[in-house]
């Protein structure tokens, strides 16, 4: 079984894309490791994310980015179980 959460969160600045690039590359390093995948938006000071893999996994990678200080306003929009990715 696969568990998948989707949150939002503003944060206090613009990234620029350096600032991006770095998140990008440290986060498929680390989602790689531990089997996590999904998709990142960002916009306007403001991020989405889809994350799956296991539920243990996910709930506490949302919890670190819940308390990490680039991110604000943390809402769990969706969360949810399934089959397969």
């Amino acid at each position: 079984m696969v568990f998948s959460l989707v949150y939002s969160s503003t944060t206090d600045h613009d990234w620029g894309q350096d600032e991006l690039v770095g998140l990008l590359e440290w986060s498929r390093g680390w989602n790689s490791l531990h089997g996590v995948t999904g998709l990142l938006l960002y916009r306007d000071c403001a991020f989405m994310q889809f994350l799956e893999g296991e539920e243990g996994t996910v709930r506490a990678l949302f919890a670190s980015i819940s308390v990490d200080s680039r991110h604000q306003d943390v809402d769990l929009v969706w969360d949810h179980h399934t089959e397969r990715r």
